[in-house]
């Protein structure tokens, strides 16, 4: 297949061609960064985009894609001006709307920020797709779709853009950085898709993007506008009824096809019982789907007997708000025609984000009424009466709620009573997703599986975050996804979540621990300030709980950071800082000898390189118990240095291990926690010798 081709099915952009070209050749990431000049990081994230758009499951697999796309691929990059694979596959084919869809590109021509609204299964995100494929040829960079459907805080708007980008993190700037770095020069057209929830962050990022980005154009998609000024609103009707030239219209045909596609094509003769019941509708395009979907097995006459039953009570009012109501009663009929496991089944799994398998959801939704091993059977049954999506992958089908089902499901969740019930199940389903995930080993494969289940972790987090009574388990995956997110690559939600994980720890010593962490994914991201901040928090909340070996340790960590990494710093700590740091820490570090180890450290990096009196505290540090040969750091960490570690009582006792933990498993390959002032003391003598 040529490149061309590849690209037309799957998008990738030019940088990732390359790097598929040279996974073909069977380079290693970091043989592939420095051909291409990029980080290793970067290629680890060019190649979990790979992994998705062209769903395989690991690094072999994407290498026979290469061998057998090489010549094309070796040639001439190609500039990513494809939608197939950058906007949602379509499943069934899109009917209508040419007056609709010609207004809307006609919009996008005239204006940089244009927002489809209409409520809830009118046809936005259908309508915004096809014109975003219309489009294409208009930018040459371009066309990306983002789904904002899973993005539960405002502040995950900007890293889910750089996902759908398919750029990773990158040190010392954020996610909007990132976006507004990739935007500025290039002519592209964004597709937010589902804004509502999370308007008020949109609305401010897009100001940025916009204002940094002279050749972007936005389209969005919303139940409401998002109220800006420079917004175009372009109003969603429902699907005509009558063509213009009276013929059939957008509802009737989108009626019989659906109809058709179910084995059960109308006659010529119905056509105008049809169109009463798509006029009955408003024209929703969920709505008439439903219906259709119902077709083969109730026919019109019962189609109409039981719309005419749920519409006659929901006339009045305006235009919109029959359209709402019109979808409402839709759904409330096609929900009233399944069995009561299906029911069940189908309200539990609108606790789901995003795709889910039939396993996953028969543990979130599998529990009384449901047969034990139904689920599976069920799942099918609502993909065909068209309230879930089917998505036959590799080797498995996933399922999807459309949103609009999916809000209706929580709703029915609410009336059955099952809500936190249901909700605990996905909390309890995703504990255990991201502790099996921990435990495997973070290649290639494992990145796509962190990326199939990370909108889980965080809508569960989310829910888990506002329940009183979930805080521990709240705690335990904000820490897990603290990890994960570190490991996939993404330092700033570590941060972010080790973060939240003190606020939601039992006690101060967790929180300070959770803190420290905090600081360092905060380092990994050259965010020293911020490192600073979270360090100097952990070291109040320690001397909180007692611990006031850990807290002296933290004021030396941040002592010798200001010295060590002052690049990392936009901000310039005070004069005097490391001084008073260093004073303030030995007030507090006692006998404690990981403390006094940590302070020593500090203080040679705070003094000159070719200073007797340095060299004279990097080897009292070094000489001290707390600084050992490795061999001797080896046996620290087994039983006996945990019982040294557990001496005492109390909070002290639990401080002085998680410290004496913490030293004695710093910077793997040093000699000690020192070693790194003697190296340092070294590197100075050389560059001052060398200057002479």
């Amino acid at each position: 297949m040529a490149n061309q081709e590849i690209r037309a099915e799957v998008g990738i952009s030019a940088r990732e061609a390359e790097v598929l070209a040279a996974l073909g050749e069977h380079l290693t990431n970091a043989e592939i960064g420095a051909r291409l000049f990029i980080s290793t990081r970067t290629v680890e994230s060019h190649v979990s985009s790979l992994l998705r758009k062209l769903r395989v499951a690991d690094r072999r697999a994407l290498a026979a894609v290469a061998t057998t796309t090489q010549p094309a691929l070796g040639t001439q990059p190609v500039r990513s001006t494809t939608v197939a694979a950058v906007l949602r596959s379509r499943l069934t084919p899109f009917v209508g709307r040419v007056a609709e869809r010609a207004a809307l590109a006609e919009a996008l021509g005239a204006h940089r920020m244009v927002t489809a609204v209409g409520p809830g299964g009118v046809g936005k995100t259908r309508l915004a797709l096809s014109v975003a494929g219309q489009v294409t040829d208009r930018f040459a960079d371009g066309v990306w779709y983002v789904d904002l459907v899973p993005v539960t805080d405002a502040s995950m708007i900007a890293p889910a853009i750089a996902d759908a980008l398919g750029l990773g993190e990158s040190q010392g700037r954020s996610a909007t950085s990132n976006v507004l770095g990739w935007l500025a020069e290039r002519e592209t057209l964004l597709v937010l898709d589902n804004c509502e929830h999370l308007a008020d962050g949109v609305a401010v990022l897009l100001e940025q993007l916009l204002a940094g980005s002279p050749r972007l154009v936005v389209l969005a998609t919303s139940r409401a506008r998002l109220l800006v000024p420079f917004e175009r609103v372009f109003a969603v009707p429902g699907l005509s009824v009558e063509a213009d030239d009276s013929g059939l219209g957008d509802a009737v045909e989108l009626f019989a096809g659906r109809a058709a596609a179910g084995g059960s094509p109308p006659m010529s003769e119905d056509t105008k019982r049809i169109a009463t019941v798509c006029r009955a509708l408003d024209g929703m395009a969920l709505a008439i789907e439903l219906a259709a979907a119902r077709f083969p097995s109730l026919g019109l006459d019962g189609l109409e007997a039981g719309l005419a039953d749920r519409l006659r009570l929901l006339t009045g009012g305006s235009r919109l708000d029959d359209r709402h109501r019109s979808l409402r009663s839709t759904l409330d009929w096609s929900y009233g025609l399944l069995a009561e496991p299906a029911q069940a089944v189908l309200r539990r799994v609108s606790v789901f984000a995003g795709p889910f398998t039939a396993a996953a959801a028969a543990t979130v939704a599998g529990w009384p009424s449901v047969p034990a091993g139904a689920v599976p059977t069920i799942l099918a049954g609502l993909a065909e009466q068209s309230l879930l999506v089917a998505i036959v992958g590799l080797g498995e089908t996933r399922y999807r709620v459309l949103e609009t089902v999916r809000q209706y499901g929580v709703d029915r969740l609410e009336e059955a009573g099952e809500s936190v019930e249901a909700f605990s199940h996905h909390l309890s389903w995703c504990l255990d997703e991201s502790a099996a995930l921990a435990s495997r080993e973070p290649v290639d494969a494992w990145r796509a599986a962190f990326d199939e289940i990370a909108d889980e972790l965080r809508g569960a987090l989310a829910w888990a975050w506002g329940t009183a009574r979930y805080r521990p388990e709240a705690y335990r995956l904000a820490i897990g996804l603290a990890g994960l997110s570190f490991t996939r690559g993404l330092p700033g939600e570590s941060q972010r979540r080790y973060e939240q994980a003190a606020g939601l720890a039992a006690d101060d010593l967790a929180a300070a621990d959770s803190l420290r962490s905090a600081a360092g994914a905060a380092e990994a991201r050259h965010a020293g300030n911020a490192a600073l901040l979270l360090r100097r928090t952990a070291a109040d909340a320690a001397l909180r709980g007692g611990d006031r070996a850990g807290a002296a340790g933290d004021l030396a960590r941040n002592a010798e950071l200001i010295n060590r990494g002052s690049g990392l710093m936009a901000t310039a700590p005070a004069v005097g800082e490391v001084e008073a740091l260093i004073a303030e820490g030995w007030a507090l570090a006692g006998d404690d000898l990981v403390a006094q180890a940590r302070l020593l450290t500090a203080e040679a990096f705070n003094g000159a390189t070719d200073d007797p009196a340095t060299v004279g505290l990097v080897e009292r540090s070094h000489a001290g118990p707390a600084c050992r040969r490795p061999a001797d750091r080896e046996r620290r960490t087994g039983p006996a240095h945990r019982r040294a570690a557990d001496s005492g009582t109390g909070p002290r006792r639990r401080g002085r291990r998680v410290a004496a933990q913490r030293i004695a498993g710093a910077d793997p390959g040093d000699g000690c926690i020192c070693d790194g002032a003697l190296r340092w003391i070294g590197h100075g003598r050389q560059l001052r010798h060398r200057s002479r």
